[in-house]
């Protein structure tokens, strides 16, 4: 078998990549090596074999969690009219609860002789407390603690829906139905499931559902994807994508992962929101340049961060690096605050926008809208 055949077939069995520091993991059952070897040891030490059997009842409680893997959703009824000269396939992220966002994003693409595939998204206000729990990050000693991060926990008996306004807190967030309920916390506690700080359940559910997509087309093969979400705009001729990925081929010799067809993501006033940092996870620090901003020609650029997820393009690559990255390191972040990690991951963008974000977009990610009735005025 070949290298890449053998690389792949690794990969799709699920036995994770670290790029950090050495796990034996599948099916989310992980302990750290040196740790392992640690808690294995022979000391006498009564205080140190007190210790080992705290670590080693952690390290039972953190094998508990399930991965990422197992809450990916599925593509069904997938066709062969989903893709344009240089992208296989061309993927909207849309929930099912939007579906005038579907009409008048997708509709956009029409009068071009684009069709894109609607991906139903992992809605977020819908997970349960252990699917949160599986998908985020359980603090063990080796990570980095101190600052402000999410939990969500089980309610205590009589206690409000109503998150309690506190030092760290985050506003508002939305009534939790069910049992259980977030925090603001700084992190501290071994073995509890963190996010970043202000985390939301619908943040959590559009990470799944982009990781979900490259999950889609790494299983099908694909070597180029256009990943869109609902809140578009085509500003012009999209089928200029793929001249300007014949271009990038040509300038960087096809070595690329991403490349967003607008600049930057917009405010609400059409202005420019540029990045030139990372936000800091407890598990991972990665050695990318986020300051990187780099003109390659005319059209063409290369970025070390930004924010946004509304419209990427991706290469295999690209898709192998990211879903290596999630699989190995769980959600923490927004989305677009991670997809600049996983080491030497190489981020082009267009100078002229193609197709980019909607101003005054009205997004579920922070709350739950859809329930209030709360709809697209076009």
């Amino acid at each position: 078998m070949k290298k890449e055949e053998e690389k792949e077939k690794i990969f799709s069995n699920s036995q994770w990549i670290s790029y950090d520091r050495e796990f034996y993991a599948k099916r989310g059952k992980f302990v750290n090596k040196k740790f392992s070897q640690w808690l294995s040891s022979s000391t006498q030490n009564s205080e140190w074999i007190m210790a080992k059997i705290f670590f080693l009842l952690l390290a039972m409680c953190i094998s508990l969690h399930g991965d990422i893997e197992e809450h990916l959703k599925k593509a069904h009824a997938k066709s062969d009219n989903h893709g344009i000269r240089n992208i296989d396939f061309i993927y909207m992220i849309n929930l099912d609860q939007r579906p005038e966002k579907w009409n008048l994003s997708s509709g956009q693409f029409a009068p071009y002789g684009i069709h894109p595939y609607r991906f139903s998204a992992v809605n977020g206000w819908e997970l349960t407390l252990e699917t949160i729990h599986d998908v985020g990050v359980t603090y063990s000693p080796e990570m980095q603690g101190g600052f402000w991060a999410t939990t969500f926990r089980l309610k205590r008996e009589g206690e409000s829906s109503v998150p309690e306004m506190k030092e760290g807190s985050c506003g508002c967030s939305y009534p939790f139905n069910g049992n259980f309920i977030w925090e603001q916390e700084r992190i501290q506690n071994y073995g509890t499931v963190y996010f970043g700080h202000c985390t939301e359940r619908g943040t959590i559910g559009i990470a799944l559902s982009h990781i979900s997509v490259l999950n889609d087309a790494f299983e099908s093969g694909y070597e180029t994807i256009w990943v869109m979400e609902d809140d578009i705009e085509v500003v012009r001729d999209p089928r200029i994508l793929s001249d300007l990925i014949d271009q990038l081929d040509r300038m960087v010799d096809k070595d690329w992962d991403i490349l967003f067809t607008d600049k930057d993501i917009r405010d609400n006033k059409g202005e420019y929101v540029p990045a030139a940092a990372a936000a800091k996870r407890p598990d991972f620090v990665s050695p990318n340049d986020f300051t990187m901003n780099q003109l390659i020609s005319h059209d063409l650029r290369r970025i070390g961060a930004r924010y946004g997820a509304h419209s990427m393009i991706l290469r295999k690559k690209g898709i192998k690096k990211l879903l290596q990255f999630f699989k190995a390191h769980q959600i923490f972040l927004p989305y677009d605050m991670e997809y600049t990690l996983p080491p030497n991951i190489k981020l082009y963008t267009v100078l002229e926008d193609v197709v980019t974000n909607l101003r005054n977009g009205l997004s579920d990610n922070g709350h739950p809208r859809y329930l209030e009735k709360q709809t697209l005025k076009y």
